[in-house]
C-alpha cells in the first residue's frame, strides 16, 4: 500500500507540474512573487504549524507528526520542491496553540497552519484560508449517566470549550440568543477541555464531533460517554490557514489541494483518517 501510495503521489505531482497557477504569469521556479514562497525558497525550509488534534494533526506514540491534514501538507511540500526547484526542502512541524496561530503566521514562525482551522468571517481580516477540506458538526459530549441530550438540558450549567476556537465564538452567540445562562469555561487545548468534563468540573464539553471521538476512544471506558444527536450551531468548515495578502501562495495551495481532492489518493486518506466513530470496548453496540 505504501509503495502504491508513493507511486500515485509521484504521478499526481508530475501532473501538477504542467498545471499553471491562476495567479502566476510564469513558473514559480523563475521568480516567486510572494513573501511565503520567497521565504521557503531562500531558507529551503517549510515550517508547518499543527496541534494535537486527531485525526487531522498529531504526534503519535513513535514521535511522528501525522494525520489527514499533515498528509495533505506533506503533498504540498512535495509540490513546492518541484515547483521551486528545491532538491532538499526541510519540513519542520511546530506545535502551535489555537490562540497563537495568527501571530505565528504573521511573524513567519510558521508558513502554513496544517491543523484544524474553522473558516470564520471574523478571522479573514487577519489570515487567509484554503479551500475547505472537511465539514464538521459541533455537538455536546458528556457522561451518559448525566442524561444530557440537548442544550436546554445544560441551561445554567458549566460547559468546557477550547479558547480561540470557532466553537467558542458559536457557543457564545447561541448562549446569548437562547438565554441559556451557560457558564463557559475555556482551556488552552482540547485535551484540557475534555479533562474538565471527565473530572466533572463542567457538565459537558462542546466540541466538533470528529475531534471528540479519539478522546473518547482513548479513555478507559468509552461506553461511559455520549455524543449528542443534536447539532449545536452552524456547520464547521475546516481549511488550512495562511498569511494574509499572499494570494500567490494561497492559489498554489488551493491548486494543489484541488488536484489531490479529485484524485483517488484523497479517498484513501479519507478512509484511513476520517471514518471516526466511538468504539465501545465493553458493550456490543457502537455509538455514532
Amino acid at each position: 500500500m505504501k509503495n502504491l501510495f508513493s507511486l500515485k503521489l509521484k504521478h499526481l505531482l508530475n501532473a501538477l507540474m504542467f498545471i499553471p497557477l491562476s495567479m502566476a504569469s510564469q513558473p514559480l521556479s523563475a521568480e516567486p512573487t510572494s513573501v511565503t514562497l520567497e521565504h521557503i525558497k531562500s531558507s529551503n525550509t517549510l515550517n508547518i504549524g499543527y496541534r494535537q488534534l486527531e485525526p487531522f494533526s498529531f504526534r503519535d506514540s513513535d514521535g511522528k507528526v501525522t494525520g489527514y491534514t499533515i498528509a495533505l501538507c506533506n503533498m504540498i511540500a512535495d509540490e513546492l520542491r518541484v515547483s521551486l526547484g528545491i532538491k532538499k526542502l526541510a519540513v519542520h512541524y511546530i506545535p502551535i496553540l489555537f490562540t497563537e496561530r495568527v501571530s505565528a503566521l504573521n511573524s513567519s514562525k510558521i508558513d502554513l497552519d496544517c491543523s484544524v482551522n474553522t473558516v470564520a468571517p471574523e478571522r479573514q481580516n487577519s489570515v487567509s484560508f484554503s479551500i475547505d477540506y472537511f465539514v464538521a458538526n459541533m455537538r455536546i459530549v458528556s457522561f451518559r449517566n448525566n442524561n444530557i441530550k440537548t442544550l436546554n438540558d445544560l441551561k445554567g450549567r458549566a460547559i468546557a470549550v477550547p479558547r480561540g476556537s470557532k466553537d467558542l465564538l458559536e457557543l457564545n452567540r447561541i448562549n446569548r440568543e437562547k438565554n441559556l445562562s451557560l457558564s463557559i469555561v475555556t482551556s488552552d487545548t482540547v485535551q484540557d477541555a475534555f479533562d474538565m468534563m471527565t473530572q466533572k468540573r463542567t457538565a459537558a464539553l462542546i466540541l466538533d464531533d470528529i475531534l471528540a471521538y479519539p478522546y473518547i476512544n482513548q479513555s478507559e471506558h468509552p461506553e461511559d460517554f455520549v455524543v449528542s444527536h443534536e447539532v449545536v450551531g452552524d456547520k464547521m468548515k475546516y481549511a488550512l490557514m495562511m498569511r494574509k495578502k499572499d494570494p500567490m501562495f494561497v492559489a498554489f495551495v488551493d491548486k494543489t489541494l484541488g488536484e489531490i481532492f479529485e484524485s483517488p489518493l484523497n479517498a484513501q486518506l479519507v478512509n484511513k483518517w476520517l471514518t471516526q466513530k466511538v468504539v465501545v470496548k465493553n458493550a456490543q453496540k457502537t455509538q455514532y
